[in-house]
């Protein structure tokens, strides 16, 4: 019998109310590296990978609404801690005619940043030791005080040591950081702990004035980082990686509706083709499939029937 590989993605998921005009909206739960999370598990069902989400939510009614989503997608919930006296985070997003979003958050007492603290933290240490794939991003860490932060480092350090793999997207967000200085410093400490990252190349260029993806993928990698994809939009993605450099195109797409989620999507795709063994090209190919048909539907989550097979050429 086959051993199940374990993967957790590690953040804030939140309500998101998204105008459907100007005084209605519609609501739903996402966040990004929950958007990663549902999407990896609906393509892992009929593999040996469970998906997990780790998370902090509150004792009131979204909350619970979030779980049983989460429950409903497949993904497990046992490190969803819901902790008394706190609420999710909400933010909204309005589109432009373009389908580019703005994005306007109510996260500050969010139940999210209290994760790595209180009586569940031996409980979730222990769980998370049995994590054979760890995903996050700098918005996860962007919420979390420094003790927090530490402590996820002393977390990621130990899960290296005993052979996980950890996967990081940048997804800069300037409105969470003090400044930029403080991004960069927090973004290179976990770089030590990263095998594979995923980030935007506007990200990186915002955080670190990059001349263009070679050069962000050369820093990276100075870093220790040995499978770096950038995403570039509607751009082909770079991939580097000790056996290769190469440009994968991405899908054209003639009407886009809503870009959320867009990279993570990518990302979700990504991943479930390495998971299943393909080469990183084979893999973005994939991931760039499922984005090119988020972006034709509104809000981060598609309807399941809507999914496209993984890219199997």
């Amino acid at each position: 019998m086959k051993t199940i590989r374990q993967f957790t993605a590690i953040g804030e998921a939140m309500i998101e109310l998204r105008h459907l005009s100007e005084r209605q909206l519609n609501m739903n739960f996402a966040g990004d590296t929950l958007n990663v999370a549902t999407y990896l598990a609906r393509y892992t069902q009929q593999t040996q990978v469970q998906v997990n989400y780790t998370t902090a939510l509150g004792h009131d009614h979204y909350s619970h609404l979030m779980i049983q989503q989460w429950q409903q997608e497949n993904i497990n919930t046992q490190m969803v801690y819901q902790l008394p006296d706190k609420l999710p985070g909400l933010y909204l997003i309005h589109n432009d005619e373009q389908g580019e979003r703005n994005f306007y958050f109510y996260r500050s007492q969010s139940a999210a940043r209290e994760l790595f603290k209180g009586a569940h933290r031996e409980a979730l240490t222990n769980q998370l030791t049995n994590m054979n794939y760890w995903y996050l991003s700098l918005i996860s860490l962007a919420i979390l005080d420094n003790s927090s932060r530490e402590y996820l480092f002393y977390l990621l350090a130990d899960a290296k040591k005993n052979g996980a793999t950890i996967i990081f997207d940048s997804n800069y967000r300037p409105a969470l950081w003090p400044d930029r200085s403080t991004a960069q410093t927090i973004y290179q400490t976990i770089a030590q702990y990263i095998d594979i990252v995923l980030p935007t190349f506007d990200d990186e260029q915002k955080l670190f004035d990059d001349k263009s993806p070679q050069a962000c993928a050369e820093r990276l990698h100075q870093w220790g980082i040995q499978e770096v994809v950038i995403k570039q939009g509607d751009n082909p993605c770079y991939i580097s990686t000790t056996q290769e450099q190469i440009h994968i195109p991405a899908e054209k797409v003639t009407h886009v509706i809503d870009t959320t989620a867009a990279g993570d999507s990518f990302n979700a795709g990504y991943l479930a083709a390495r998971m299943q063994n393909y080469l990183p090209a084979h893999a973005a190919r994939c991931g760039h499939q499922l984005a090119s048909v988020v972006i034709t539907y509104p809000g981060a989550i598609i309807p399941l029937d809507k999914m496209p097979p993984l890219f199997n050429k």
